[in-house]
């Protein structure tokens, strides 16, 4: 969990790490604790805002697309200058048409993104 302040954010995890693929769960102490947060933080803090911390697979989503458009641009340019413009094209030609398929598939995984409110937070947030 994230939470966002006018001047900063901070991160509450909910999980201790001791070591590789290693995680102390701390779900029950922590779901009471991030209830009290968020009411006092309601309360003492009206524009304060939480968030879900990690990378959102939208934002993963984009991360590659981008990456697979800069690698559709030098896969293009350095066949052209090798003297193979056809295959250049035909192979950039693909993975741009991987792109599109991408970005319009990205709305559908967009999950729950933006900002919650303290004052209304989902009971389905925390266990």
């Amino acid at each position: 969990m994230v939470l966002q302040f006018a001047r900063g954010r901070c991160v509450v995890p909910s999980h201790s790490w001791r070591g590789p693929g290693r995680f102390d769960d701390r779900t029950d102490s922590y779901s009471p604790f991030v209830r009290t947060l968020v009411a006092l933080a309601a309360d003492h803090a009206p524009r304060a805002r939480f968030a879900t911390a990690g990378l959102e697979i939208g934002e993963a989503f984009l991360w590659t697309i981008g990456l697979l458009g800069i690698g559709a641009v030098v896969l293009l340019v350095t066949s052209i200058s090798a003297g193979a413009a056809s295959l250049g094209i035909a192979l950039a030609a693909r993975l741009v048409f991987v792109l599109i398929l991408m970005l319009a598939a990205l709305p559908w995984l967009r999950g729950r993104t933006g900002t919650l409110d303290p004052a209304a937070l989902p009971q389905d947030l925390l266990p």
